[in-house]
């Protein structure tokens, strides 16, 4: 073996530069292996702190309109932990200086406490003032795309009547991360926005008062989301249920849960 060993030895000696440059390869190839592994932990890690902390509900459903009673009906399905009742409306926007058609989702927040489940977070500007009928906040990437600052106005059509509506803050939010108009595949800043309006002003416009058409819901820790799907299906289907669905069908988290997939 004495002798084996030394011709090992001589013989790496003699390819020193050969085994050197391997063995870089070996050690660049690792590290970028961990560096990879990281920032995808990092990025999950992230991903998974933003909806804990801005409350990124778990099942949702729409519907065409339900009494507000029904929210108590909701929270006794097993295994339901929190519940909001929104107006959510499908809207088109007019904004100064481009042609282009625009859309915009337009959504009830509760009136003084704000948002219970997917709260948006402030970028600039202020939230909305109780009582203001006119504000609203809007989506960061929307805004940008258009140059929108707290202060400016956008014209909605709401229901068939124009109006004036004043933008009081930007804002992010986890339930739309992506951004993907109706019917479309991929993001589109530039024609299709966010905006979140005070709630009772958004019902009254629709004739909503006391009732609403969109759920969303987070969940015990054990619960079984199969059964309070079937459940929530169940008690909005005399109500124009268009059926519901977990946050793993959520369009924004799907598309996002796609990317992160694609990157591991």
């Amino acid at each position: 073996m004495r002798a084996l060993n030394l011709k090992l030895v001589r013989e790496l000696w003699a390819m020193r530069g050969q085994a050197l440059a391997i063995a870089a390869v070996i050690v660049g190839g690792v590290t970028t292996m961990v560096m990879f592994m990281s920032t995808y932990d990092s990025l999950i890690y992230t991903r998974d702190s933003y909806y804990r902390e801005n409350r990124f509900a778990e099942v949702f459903a729409s519907l065409k309109r339900a009494p507000a009673s029904l929210v108590a009906r909701v929270q006794e399905i097993p295994g339901v932990e929190a519940i909001e009742a929104r107006v959510v409306a499908n809207v088109k926007l007019d904004v100064a200086g481009f042609d282009a058609p625009v859309v915009g989702r337009i959504i009830g927040i509760p009136d003084n406490a704000g948002a219970l489940l997917n709260a948006t977070y402030l970028r600039r500007g202020r939230n909305i003032e109780p009582s203001a009928d006119s504000e609203i906040l809007l989506d960061e990437a929307f805004a940008e795309a258009h140059g929108f600052a707290p202060g400016d106005t956008l014209a909605a059509i709401i229901n068939g009547r124009r109006r004036a509506l004043t933008v009081v803050g930007i804002v992010l939010s986890p339930e739309y991360i992506y951004q993907i108009p109706p019917g479309g595949f991929f993001p589109d800043f530039k024609r299709y926005g966010v905006l979140w309006m005070e709630q009772r002003s958004l019902a009254s416009a629709y004739d909503m008062e006391g009732a609403f058409n969109n759920l969303t819901l987070t969940l015990e820790r054990d619960a079984n989301i199969r059964g309070v799907t079937e459940r929530l299906d169940e008690l909005i289907k005399p109500y124009g249920g268009y059926g519901s669905y977990s946050r793993d069908y959520q369009l924004s988290n799907r598309f996002l849960a796609e990317e992160l997939t694609g990157l591991e």
